[in-house]
């Protein structure tokens, strides 16, 4: 019987008859009545046994040491960054977010580079995505030009960057154990699976430089003359706001003939109306002595909006309040600052 007994080749230490592992070492440990396979146990057929960690599951993971080495020849450049972790997400069953700064500036570039071709079409079209919905909350920023600037880079470069950077890795992950599956599905050995994939790396730089090149072209003809033509509406927003801004004394002056007797309220002739000097923002203002109403016309500074006008009406609410109603004429609303914009 004593002939019948094994020991663990690693750590020596006594195992059972009809154990497969060491519980020691965790190394597995080829059947007895068949010593040919030893010498595969200890490549590419070893397996480690995990142990729990707090907080985790109960149940052991098992993790084959060759599928680092399958890893690696399936990602190609860059596997010390990407091995380790894809081990992790073996480990635990799931992957999680990382960063991957190869992937910040040009996402979908690198996605077409990693052979992730539905998220180089998804980084690719997000410009696209972003400059609609930017061209929603442009009117809404104020009249900051390095908060519009801000807000546009953060929106159209950053976001799908930075998305790219926290999902990068789950993406090369996935990508790597599809291919793994494959290459193992096409061969009948661990050594035969290797050499599949190291004929096969999970790159394409052909297709990085032209795919990618070509989602740069794509925003760049289409985001940027919509970012310029944004940038242009927002131009005129802001002289905009400066008319009234300057028309703003004129207001005042209307709302001061609400007070006090009627004949001290408004003025006998236009004269007595404190009518602002003329600018190149304004071409010529109004003012009604019977309603108040202010009548601006807007001037050569604002080409695309020169001779039309904006009419700034007084009224009295049921508390004698007095509310002033800006009304465009002609104006489109693109054009509008948030005065002169209903809602």
């Amino acid at each position: 019987m004593e002939g019948s007994q094994r020991s663990c080749n690693r750590c020596g230490d006594a195992l059972s008859p009809n154990v497969d592992h060491c519980t020691t070492c965790g190394v597995a440990i080829p059947d007895a009545a068949h010593p040919a396979d030893a010498g595969a146990a200890t490549g590419f057929q070893d397996t480690v046994r995990l142990a729990p960690v707090t907080g985790e599951p109960g149940d052991e993971r098992m993790v084959r040491p060759s599928l680092a080495i399958m890893f690696r020849l399936a990602v190609g450049p860059h596997s010390d960054h990407y091995a380790p972790r894809f081990m992790e997400f073996e480990r635990i069953g799931h992957s999680m977010p990382g960063w991957n700064w190869a992937s910040l500036l040009a996402p979908s570039a690198w996605a077409f580079y990693r052979k992730l071709w539905v998220a180089g079409v998804a980084f690719a079209l997000w410009p696209l995505v972003a400059v609609a919905a930017f061209s929603l909350i442009e009117p809404h920023l104020g009249d900051s030009s390095i908060t519009w600037l801000a807000c546009a880079v953060l929106l159209i470069w950053l976001v799908p960057g930075a998305v790219a950077s926290l999902i990068g890795d789950t993406l090369v992950w996935r990508s790597a154990r599809r291919l793994v599956r494959e290459a193992q599905a096409l061969t009948r050995s661990p050594q035969d699976t290797a050499k599949l994939l190291a004929k096969q790396p999970g790159i394409a730089p052909g297709s990085a430089v032209f795919f990618g090149g070509a989602a740069m072209l794509l925003a760049g003809f289409v985001a940027w003359p919509s970012l310029q033509s944004a940038y242009a509406d927002r131009v005129v927003r802001t002289r905009i706001a400066e008319v009234l801004a300057i028309a703003l004394p004129l207001q005042q002056q209307v709302e001061q003939w609400t007070d006090g007797p009627k004949a001290a309220r408004i003025p006998a002739n236009k004269k007595n109306v404190a009518v602002q000097p003329h600018t190149d923002l304004i071409d010529e203002v109004d003012v009604s002595l019977i309603s108040g109403r202010v009548r601006v016309t807007l001037g050569p500074l604002i080409p695309e909006l020169y001779g039309r006008t904006i009419l700034l009406a007084p009224a009295l609410d049921r508390f004698q309040q007095l509310w002033w109603t800006c009304v465009p004429v002609g104006i489109p609303a693109r054009y509008l600052p948030k005065e002169c914009r209903k809602g």
